[in-house]
């Protein structure tokens, strides 16, 4: 029997797989399910966005929802009458802790939502009336699932495509852009007068070696950069220590000839075994079957960073969305590879500007997604522009100021004075970037007062619920 025992319980597996994956793509088909990916860099925001986006569909049914969700028309058209957390799809994925947040930003002293470091997922479901002509009142559920994860970790696409020796080409090209930046880009490439590649590796000097590289990562991470490869090294998760991450790229002449025992060979062994097991394993369960795409952007981060760290921001997007499978679905794409029809691009952190300046945000926002944008359209993906703050730690008001009406913002708390942070420019130009860092108030901002019960405070959210969903109600 045991010689049989492993092949029949791999073709059980294996149907177990295709049943799932056809009762998913049914789900799809039907208009029941919708996987939304949320894509930002660290920092981004997508840890804040989850928490407010569940905060709103769990409001749904409230009394007033409507009114906190003018520009969402299908919350009415459609009959939305409630929303609430279903039960994950994976149960050894953890839950997204939604109720630890929401518990947090409820406090006396409100806490944000803390940056994740590991994958999380939470499955929604909206109840509605069908509205449409041959299903006239019938009651219907949608499921939304969602996942969380470091933003970090997202940046590590890019290696999807690339051989250690191109890995290897893309980061000595950012070590010599950024090595009028970042100081420690010369003692790296000086490594080369003491690494051989040829030579079976020192263990030690290999650790050492390593750990000045990921120092430099983490030096170009706080100046703003975004291309953080690999990722792990700066944030390992559960692979701290593990040798699949103590690699770097060869940063130096490639040898003509080398034996997979040496330096290179290991290096490269190791390469190719993170790329095939951390990242397309990630890419597999985080990317492979979305069909709507939020796009997380910063766009103060980048403006603070400097001419390098903007121009980084957009070429990072460029190279990232390559890896996403973008355009209309047809009914087979749909049940088996989905592809992602809808694409929205958003400025995050709203609340730092007033009113009359969100539209040069959104300028801007478009100015830096150029290339990344013009590709995805280019596959019949229909691709939006937004600005965001998904938990709004200010309010915009209007004062007379010196005979003037003008717009301030207020954390509201008591003691903590209105306040105009400057204008943001609405195209990125040397001379904007040096304006804004020398005149705009860009404010550490504590989390909004809230009592418990209270809905999370939010930009726009409305807007993206109604190009997220209008067509699937």
């Amino acid at each position: 029997m045991s010689i049989f025992s492993d092949p029949i319980k791999t073709v059980d597996r294996l149907f177990d797989e295709l049943s799932d994956s056809i009762n998913e793509g049914v789900n799809r088909l039907f208009d029941k399910e919708i996987k939304i990916g949320v894509t930002g860099f660290s920092r981004g925001g997508k840890t804040a966005f989850i928490t407010s986006l569940v905060n709103t569909i769990l409001s749904f049914g409230n009394e007033g929802t409507s009114d906190r969700l003018p520009r969402f028309q299908e919350y009415e058209t459609s009959g939305i009458y409630y929303g609430g957390i279903a039960p994950n799809h994976d149960l050894s994925v953890p839950a997204f802790p939604y109720h630890e947040y929401y518990d947090g930003l409820v406090k006396p002293e409100p806490l944000w939502p803390v940056a994740t470091d590991n994958i999380s997922e939470i499955r929604l479901e909206i109840r509605f009336k069908e509205n449409r002509l041959l299903m006239p009142g019938e009651h219907r559920s949608l499921y939304l699932d969602i996942w969380d994860y470091p933003g970090e970790w997202l940046i590590d696409l890019v290696l999807l495509d690339l051989s250690y020796e191109d890995f290897s080409s893309m980061m000595l090209s950012q070590v010599r852009k950024l090595s009028s930046i970042i100081p420690q880009s010369k003692e790296l490439l000086a490594l080369g007068d003491i690494l051989d590649p040829c030579k079976s590796p020192d263990p030690r000097l290999l650790k050492e070696s390593v750990e000045q590289y990921v120092q430099w990562l983490l030096d170009c991470k706080r100046a703003g950069m975004s291309l953080i490869v690999p990722s792990r090294q700066v944030l390992p998760g559960n692979l701290l220590g593990a040798p699949i991450i103590e690699f770097m790229p060869w940063l130096w002449e490639k040898p003509s000839s080398y034996s997979k025992d040496s330096l290179y060979g290991v290096m490269k062994k190791r390469y190719d075994s993170y790329k095939k097991e951390i990242v397309e394993n990630f890419y597999e369960t985080m990317f492979s079957k979305l069909d709507r795409q939020v796009i997380l952007i910063d766009c103060f981060s980048a403006l603070n960073g400097g001419r390098e760290a903007f121009v980084n921001v957009n070429d990072t997007f460029e190279t990232l969305l390559k890896n996403f499978s973008y355009g209309e679905n047809n009914l087979l794409q749909r049940i088996f590879s989905p592809k992602i029809d809808k694409v929205i691009f958003a400025a995050t952190k709203a609340d730092q500007v007033t009113y009359d300046e969100e539209k040069h945000l959104l300028s801007l926002l478009r100015s830096m997604v150029t290339s990344a944008s013009h590709e995805i359209r280019g596959q019949s993906t229909n691709c939006q522009y937004m600005v965001l703050s998904s938990i709004a730690a200010t309010k915009c008001l209007e004062v007379n100021y010196q005979g003037r009406n003008t717009q301030v913002l207020s954390t509201g708390r008591e003691g903590d004075n209105y306040f105009y942070p400057g204008s943001v420019p609405s195209q990125w130009s040397e001379q904007s970037m040096a304006d804004f860092q020398n005149h705009f108030i860009m404010r550490q901002l504590p989390p909004p007062l809230m009592n418990p019960s209270d809905p999370i405070p939010n930009i726009n959210m409305d807007v993206m619920l109604s190009y997220l969903l209008k067509d699937k109600l």
